[in-house]
């Protein structure tokens, strides 16, 4: 037997998941950092938080589909790939720390 989580243990993680990227993207830039994913990046033209926001509303469209047709895998998938993208803004984060404040 396989611990699986429920639809909506998924869906919540996948919301709190697009609340972490769009709080460390923004920490990232204020501290330097710019922004990898060139659609994002694209969006942002219209200001940071707007495009970011843009972004989101994008992808929780995208998430609504998948869960209203019942593709539930989907999410699950995406969030592994926001747990690291996530994670990767983490790491971008210490590194402009680290560079603006060497040991």
């Amino acid at each position: 037997m396989t611990a699986r989580s429920s639809p909506l243990d998924t869906q919540l993680t996948f919301v709190l998941l697009q609340l972490a990227d769009v709080i460390t993207t923004l920490f990232a830039i204020a501290r330097g950092g710019a922004e990898g994913n060139p659609l994002v990046a694209h969006f942002m033209l219209i200001g940071t938080v707007q495009g970011l926001i843009l972004s989101k509303v994008v992808v929780l469209a995208a998430a609504t589909f998948a869960i209203r047709t019942r593709r539930f895998r989907v999410i699950r998938w995406s969030n592994i790939a926001f747990i690291a993208i996530v994670l990767w803004n983490v790491g971008i984060i210490v590194l402009l720390a680290l560079r603006s404040h060497p040991l």
